[in-house]
């Protein structure tokens, strides 16, 4: 009776303790990802990230992504996408995220990387929170459990470089015995590997001691990547802005110039002061 008892409790024991099956589950995973600079500027990026995810073995919502833009390691700024994308079980979906983002804050940051130049790391890193449903079981009622998918991605970018003017020449020629116009070809030249915008040439062209010609140009303008843009001022000597010397001045053959600009684009503003004498042949 007693070898019956032991018997029966081991059977018991077994049936406690023997492991129970569950099915193999294949959870959601992100196969492919690309993350892009789509346009750089001197202050900002547009960036690109896209990925794939796979829902695995049960279906899936994505529902946001939580992010980071990170540069250089320094976290610049943080950020949520809702996305609201579904997958059915075995199935995939893409996402994208679109972002514009400021990697430099002020002039001093903008000078420092300029003096610094090589190239920034840039990032986007982050969590991709997803939900699967859960099918109710016993007294639990049926609902959702949350799955986080973390994805991170870097792309190297040049340092921005700061723009400066340039005079590259200029042109002058008499009209008649009391008027001289002069035309100035001044540059702003971009060093960087994307164009830049700038929002305005502020100068004043002096000509025998008088100012001639003030006003503002390029507002709005486009300077290509490592190019120089060319801006042309117009300056002009007669009696109207000079009166009754102006005659004496172009016949003297030699007239003083001076060109005063200031370069303003994204957080940046440059002056120059540009000097020289026009030089004209003696009217036979």
């Amino acid at each position: 009776m007693r070898q019956t008892i032991l018997v029966s409790f081991l059977a018991l024991a077994a049936c406690k303790t023997a492991p129970e099956v569950v099915a193999d589950v294949t959870p959601p995973s992100v196969p492919a990802e690309d993350f892009v600079v789509v346009t750089q500027s001197l202050t900002q990026v547009d960036v690109k990230y896209t990925g794939t995810i796979a829902a695995g073995s049960e279906a899936v919502t994505v529902e946001k992504a939580v992010w980071e833009f990170v540069v250089d390691g320094t976290v610049k700024r943080s950020g949520e996408d809702k996305l609201g994308l579904a997958a059915a079980a075995g199935q995939t979906v893409d996402f994208a995220l679109d972002e514009s983002l400021t990697y430099v804050k002020d002039e001093e940051e903008l000078k420092a990387m300029d003096a610094r130049g090589g190239s920034l790391l840039l990032a986007l890193r982050g969590t991709l929170v997803i939900t699967v449903p859960v099918a109710a079981s016993g007294d639990k009622p049926a609902g959702k459990r949350t799955v986080e998918l973390p994805f991170a991605r870097s792309r190297e970018v040049k340092t921005p470089r700061l723009p400066h003017l340039k005079m590259i020449e200029f042109e002058a020629g008499r009209f008649s015995e009391n008027e001289v116009q002069a035309i100035f070809h001044l540059g702003v030249v971009n060093p960087n590997n994307f164009q830049i915008a700038i929002t305005g040439l502020d100068y004043t062209a002096t000509l025998a001691g008088k100012a001639v010609a003030t006003g503002t140009i390029g507002a709005g303008e486009r300077v290509t990547q490592a190019s120089t843009g060319v801006f042309d001022i117009t300056a002009t000597l007669n009696e109207e802005t000079h009166g009754k010397d102006a005659a004496k001045i172009v016949k003297a053959l030699i007239i003083p110039w001076v060109l005063k600009s200031s370069l303003r684009a994204q957080l940046y503003s440059e002056e120059m002061e540009s000097k020289g004498d026009i030089k004209l042949k003696a009217s036979k």
